[in-house]
């Protein structure tokens, strides 16, 4: 296979995986997790974790398929690269790190945290005094860093769609 097949595929992978994991990331962090915080109470939670499972299978299969073939792409088109562009793309490539990061040390331990809690096994009889806070505080956890995790790769798409302009601007 040549080098620009490699590239157009790798390019391919990129944006339609990088794509599946900002938008997952964004609707988690807008719209799933504070209805699951502010209705969670109400019944709400079993339906948002099914939705919250799914969004983070996906996460789970497009972040690192984002981040290997963006090291590709940056490995074949931009080595040794000082320029602004290449300033721009390693600031979203930190930013998606980080992201990935926020995700696997927070955000997925407090979403399988609330699972277990939510489980019907686990409501059996009246929720504990304790089990309430530590509910809550995991949703405060899972939401917080939710919004971390989706800023950051708001800071990484910027990054991806401004680069090639950053050299006119300075």
């Amino acid at each position: 296979m040549s080098e620009l097949v490699l590239i157009v595929l790798a390019r391919a992978i990129h944006v339609m995986s990088g794509v599946a994991w900002a938008g997952a990331a964004l609707v988690l962090a807008t719209v799933v997790l504070p209805i699951a915080t502010r209705h969670g109470a109400d019944g709400a939670a079993r339906w948002l974790a099914l939705v919250a499972r799914r969004a983070g299978t996906l996460v789970a299969v497009s972040a690192p398929l984002t981040i290997l073939s963006g090291m590709y792409l940056f490995a074949a088109l931009h080595p040794h690269d000082a320029s602004a562009g290449g300033s721009v793309l390693k600031t979203g490539a930190a930013a998606a790190l980080l992201s990935a990061a926020v995700g696997v040390l927070f955000s997925r331990p407090a979403g399988r945290k609330l699972l277990q809690l939510n489980q019907p096994s686990a409501q059996a009889g009246a929720a504990s005094l304790e089990t309430v806070r530590q509910l809550a505080g995991l949703r405060m956890r899972a939401a917080v860093s939710a919004r971390v995790a989706a800023a950051l790769l708001g800071v990484t798409v910027l990054a991806m769609a401004t680069f090639r302009y950053a050299s006119a601007l300075v």
